[in-house]
């Protein structure tokens, strides 16, 4: 606990400092972000707050009349924790927009908060009940499940030449949400999943489930869950003496799976929303300053808030006015006539909020992702 509080006040105080001295409280825009800093999805958090932390830093240097104040708390990737967070940034805090949460069941029981209080909610959840609830106050900026799953599946069967895919994935809304569209993309192409097993969150034996796959004569497999359980999957498949193209998604995407996973884990193939190596201006500028500030590039998540966090300071920039409705009003007006133009490309959000950019495919190569196809 004390260590999550150090970890809290460094944050926030390091936010703070990045204002200027003369900013009044009506100049000053609020955001809270609630990630998860400490647990398993540790790595994913600390990821998505540096982008947060960069764009803020960018902004408040700025001789603009707006700045940033970032307002974090850690979850843990704890649901009850996720809400508490929420209702205290939207009650004490009076936040314009609030990011959160990482994984999907927890994003999900925020949306009554934020509902209620009528504040935009930027979740990078791809659970697809996420955008299903009515709200018109809930935006996704990750591509949702069906669209990741689509491309992945077209890519393994069209590209790979794969016809045998089972598919292993978590039994919670981010797994389910991402096999079922996994599946429904392979029905749309004509075939079935070779095989189609389930494993509970928190489980680390897949041998069973591998079994299954195995005897199903599958070619390919697509696991889907925390990157540490495919991980672990990877290394059980190989003991077992199998031989399977990998597919991943997004939430495998991250510098730490090719870490655990190792040899076992070369040649996955994961689709993801950011290619590091282009040569777009915005996309250099952004790689350059992301790696000087923290010894790395960034990677898919990270360009994802950046850019986020960018459309709520223009919302209010263009508007001149720093409130919630200012905010929903002009995300929800980026359409593919009118798109935001960031790190990640044209963004555009349909009418239930769910954004739209393109994708690409990477293959792990040494430890690295490659892109293999745009």
């Amino acid at each position: 606990m004390m260590q999550r509080r150090q970890i809290l006040a460094m944050v926030v105080g390091s936010a703070i400092a990045g204002l200027a001295a003369g900013a009044g409280a009506q100049d000053v825009i609020k955001i809270g972000a609630i990630a998860p800093l400490t647990g398993n999805f540790a790595p994913v958090g600390q990821s998505q707050l540096n982008g947060l932390e960069l764009r803020t830093e960018e902004i408040n240097k700025e001789n603009g009349k707006y700045k940033i104040k970032l307002i974090v708390h850690d979850d843990a990737s704890k649901c009850n924790e996720s809400v508490n967070a929420t209702i205290e940034v939207l009650t004490k805090d009076k936040v314009t927009a609030v990011f959160g949460a990482t994984n999907s069941p927890c994003a999900l029981a925020m949306i009554p908060s934020t509902s209620r209080y009528k504040v935009p909610q930027f979740t990078y959840g791809v659970g697809t009940a996420l955008t299903e609830q009515g709200s018109k106050w809930i935006f996704r900026i990750a591509v949702g499940a069906p669209g990741q799953s689509r491309a992945l599946a077209n890519y393994a069967v069209h590209d790979l030449k794969q016809d045998k895919i089972a598919v292993l994935y978590s039994d919670d809304e981010y797994g389910a949400s991402m096999a079922n569209g996994f599946k429904k993309a392979l029905q749309d192409l004509k075939l079935e999943p070779a095989a189609f097993e389930s494993f509970p969150i928190s489980d680390q034996d897949f041998t069973g489930q591998l079994t299954k796959v195995k005897e199903s004569g599958a070619t390919a497999l697509f696991a889907t869950g925390v990157y540490t359980a495919v991980a672990l999957i990877a290394k059980q498949a190989k003991q077992m003496g199998m031989n399977l193209q990998l597919l991943g998604d997004t939430g495998t995407a991250t510098p730490k799976f090719a870490e655990l996973g190792g040899k076992d884990v070369e040649g996955t193939i994961l689709v993801v929303p950011f290619d590091p190596d282009s040569t777009a201006p915005k996309v250099r500028s952004f790689v350059q300053k992301y790696n000087a500030k923290f010894g790395r590039n960034p990677g898919g998540w990270e360009a994802e808030v950046y850019d986020a966090l960018s459309m709520i300071y223009e919302a209010v920039n263009k508007s001149g006015e720093n409130t919630p409705e200012a905010v929903r009003k002009y995300v929800s007006g980026l359409t593919p006539e009118h798109p935001y133009v960031g790190v990640l490309g044209e963004w555009k959000f349909d009418q239930k909020g769910n954004a739209d950019f393109p994708l690409y495919m990477v293959k792990i190569e040494g430890g690295k992702q490659v892109v293999v196809s745009k």
